[in-house]
């Protein structure tokens, strides 16, 4: 009796519990059943490849003349560095150098007087599987600014990315604040003119071409930025001293400092506040500015809060692309849960009906299990915070097929153990010990199965797998260990009939 008065205790516990988690932790609808967008996104893997070779052409460079090489040029290309050199005795000191300060570098000497600098194909499998990492990183945070909630965010392959935003359907807002770089860079100005032929006679090695936000002028900056976006300590918006919209910015105290000094030095000059390698604007530094700072330019309003989002939540290493965009309506997924619904509760009573013809009080009781079991599911899904969605539902009807199996296997085999002429508490527990060693099998066959594609399974296939995990741990405890519970319990009170 003391037992009894655990197991009720447990089941009542376990019941109140589980309603708990599921009216507090609503399960959250995947893509296919609430309507959103998918993405799939690619990195400039090229572009960001040829940004580091010239990365590390100008830290060659410094490196070279601190030793006091002679060097006639060192030239930057997609997929190499060539060094022309002038002295073929200092050719392996210039090699020992170089590949004693930057890692993951091969040297080739192709012919007199040149030696090319190469990345090897460990360190761009490396940067590119880096690249990847940070991209998502960035996604996440701005997707997360964008109030959208589980979103799906996800390798697919080796080199692309899933994004999926339930419940968002403004494809052109989602495009333009996942899609925009954000490479916000101040630079010092050399030149402007509206004829870049102009410009260009000037050019050097530490200078570049870019052109206005409208296109109607150029400039000739200084290379390396004096501040970038990673060394901002915020963004928001705000209004300009005409009272149009703008975006205002904070540094972090180290990039406040260095820049305060650099303003100092600079009074009287241009500084280009360049945003995806576009001059916004470019005022005269008029006196000292340290930490804050103001981009203006003809933004409109959802514009101005779309580039703070962006900002606050860090450009991305590299420009993407989108390959592939859609928008589902909410009506198909609408549709789906109400035939889905429909279809569960006609099924359950064909179900219940067949149960209990065939077992009687005793199906009564699978029937009760089975309710368990389900509510223990749909509180699982909730306590992990999982996504519903088709494949998930699919998931969550072969779970119900299991409960549904294993108490039939028991109850045929407890029928059995009675036509041999047993008691009904001695034909329960064997005819539960006998089948014990089958519903074990089954489940921890299940369970090893679900884990296994939810390891290496992506999207869909993880929901599938994380509902067919918890539910065949929620059969367990339901269907196997309660039922047995109940099965006693109505056997003692003379109530059983199978």
């Amino acid at each position: 009796m003391k037992n009894a008065n655990y197991h009720a205790l447990g089941f009542i516990l376990l019941l109140i519990l589980s309603l708990i988690a599921v009216f507090y932790r609503p399960v959250n609808l995947g893509l296919d059943l609430k309507g959103g967008i998918s993405m799939v996104i690619e990195p400039d893997f090229a572009y960001a490849i040829k940004l580091e070779y010239e990365r590390l052409e100008r830290n060659i460079y410094k490196k070279l003349k601190e030793k006091n090489f002679k060097i006639l040029d060192i030239t930057p290309y997609e997929n190499r560095i060539e060094i022309e050199y002038l002295e073929k005795d200092e050719l392996q000191a210039i090699e020992k150098l170089i590949k004693e300060s930057f890692e993951g570098v091969e040297l080739e000497r192709v012919q007199e007087g040149i030696l090319v600098v190469r990345f090897s194909e460990q360190f761009i499998d490396r940067f590119r599987r880096d690249l990847l990492e940070q991209t998502i990183e960035v996604l996440r945070n701005r997707i997360d600014e964008l109030g959208v909630a589980q979103p799906v965010i996800t390798k697919l392959g080796g080199s692309r990315i899933l994004v999926e935003l339930p419940g968002y359907l403004d494809i052109e807002r989602a495009k333009r604040v996942i899609g925009s770089t954000a490479s916000l860079e101040l630079r010092l100005v050399v030149d402007s003119s509206t004829d870049k032929r102009e410009l260009e006679k000037k050019l050097t090695k530490d200078t570049e071409i870019l052109p206005s936000k409208e296109g109607g002028e150029w400039f000739l900056l200084d290379k390396i930025p004096v501040v970038s976006g990673a060394d901002l300590k915020t963004a928001y918006q705000s209004v300009d001293e005409y009272g149009q919209p703008a975006v205002s910015f904070e540094l972090k105290s180290e990039a406040a400092s260095k820049f305060g000094d650099f303003t100092q030095k600079n009074v009287g000059k241009r500084l280009a506040i360049v945003l995806d390698r576009k001059v916004v604007s470019a005022p005269v530094i008029r006196s000292r500015i340290s930490s804050r700072g103001q981009i203006t330019g003809l933004f409109t309003r959802e514009e101005v809060r779309d580039l703070a989002l962006i900002l606050r939540t860090g450009s991305l290493p590299v420009s993407i692309k989108f390959l592939q965009e859609k928008v589902i309506g909410p009506s198909l997924g609408r549709d789906a849960i109400e035939q889905g619904i429909k279809a569960g509760i006609l099924g359950f009573i064909l179900l219940v009906i067949i149960v209990v013809v065939r077992y009687k009080v005793a199906g009564v009781s699978a029937t009760v299990s089975i309710l368990m079991n389900g509510l223990l599911l749909w509180a699982g899904l909730a306590l992990l915070g999982a996504t519903l969605t088709l494949p998930g539902i699919a998931g969550i009807i072969l779970n119900m097929g299991i409960a549904v199996d294993s108490n039939v296997l028991i109850f045929e085999r407890v029928k059995e153990e009675l036509r041999l002429g047993n008691s009904l508490r001695k034909a329960i527990e064997l005819g539960y010990r006998k089948t014990w060693s089958a519903v074990w099998d089954t489940h921890v066959t299940l369970l090893v199965a679900a884990l296994i594609l939810f390891q290496f399974g992506s999207g869909p296939v993880k929901g599938f797998a994380t509902t067919l995990a918890v539910g065949t741990l929620a059969s367990f405890i339901s269907n196997v260990y309660y039922a047995k519970v109940f099965l006693d319990l109505l056997s003692k009170r003379r109530m059983l009939k199978i």
